[in-house]
């Protein structure tokens, strides 16, 4: 028996970055399962008020096969998901004006706005804040409009599905988004050499693959505490296109099915209603 926590969200924009990219921030097309785990352990954080120890948790429902699986999908019935550049400007008060100094005073960035405010220098702090302390920078984004989240559990934990209602970031600061939808079902926890799913799968033991999708780089449900062993390829289902509007090309990502035969059995969380997961194998 499974216990699943699945969630609607709505978003207008998010960025999960390739793991493997420098400099220039493609993103993924879909949150990775690092990225998932990382929602419940925010959530399970400031719910029992233990900060990160929380990650400690989940990183032993994960090594005990507790947390089998945590994936994101595409929905149906939803506009299409479409890849946009936007350029992110940063004011960063919290970080570079405790780190680096003034090179006409030498003093540190916060110092020097404290010692403008005691002379009512307000134009000397505004030339701080967006000047000195602000950069900018190209990212890719994916604009969207409604994806599902889903959580699979082996046995009963201390968590409440309505818990993860505290989710508003998907990725990173400006990537925010609306838990729209909360609901617990009950699966179960077979063995099979074929899976017919809509969530991203490890590419590992694969004979054959149907259907629509693309090969990504991600971190599995390990990488969030275990870092060592770097990111794995999935399999993620989704069907890519070109859309020509009012003369620009616009590629967008619709839902699909993949239909994976693998070399040997592997643990399938199925749902009642026909969904199916694969759980998360350590390596």
């Amino acid at each position: 028996m499974a216990q699943l926590i699945v969630a609607r969200l709505r978003l207008p924009i998010f960025s999960i970055k390739h793991p493997e990219a420098f400099q220039v921030r493609a993103t993924l097309p879909l949150p990775q399962p690092s990225t998932v785990i990382g929602m419940l352990a925010y959530c399970l954080g400031v719910i029992k008020d233990v900060g990160t120890t929380a990650g400690e948790i989940v990183r032993k429902w994960v090594d005990e096969g507790i947390l089998m699986a945590a994936r994101a999908s595409l929905t149906t019935s939803v506009p299409p998901l479409a890849l946009s550049t936007i350029v992110l400007r940063r004011f960063r008060v919290a970080d570079k004006a405790y780190l680096y100094k003034e090179s006409e005073t030498g003093l540190k960035y916060v110092e020097a706005i404290k010692e403008a405010i005691g002379r009512r220098d307000f134009r000397r702090v505004k030339s701080i804040l967006e000047t000195d302390l602000t950069d900018a920078f190209y990212r890719e984004y994916i604009t969207g409009y409604e994806i599902k989240c889903v959580w699979a559990f082996s046995e009963d934990v201390e968590f409440q599905p309505e818990w993860v209602r505290l989710i508003h970031r998907l990725g990173d600061t400006e990537s925010l988004c609306t838990v729209l939808e909360v609901k617990e079902v009950e699966g179960e926890i077979v063995e099979g050499d074929v899976v017919e799913t809509i969530f991203p799968t490890c590419y590992m033991k694969v004979r054959s693959v149907e259907g629509s999708y693309i090969m990504v780089k991600m971190c599995d449900e390990s990488f969030f505490y275990q870092r060592g062993e770097g990111p794995k390829m999935f399999i993620c289902p989704c069907r890519t296109r070109v859309e020509r509007v009012k003369g620009k090309v616009i590629p967008l990502i619709e839902p699909s099915k993949v239909k994976i035969e693998y070399e040997e059995p592997m643990r399938i969380i199925r749902t009642y209603s026909g969904e199916e997961i694969t759980a998360y194998t350590p390596v």
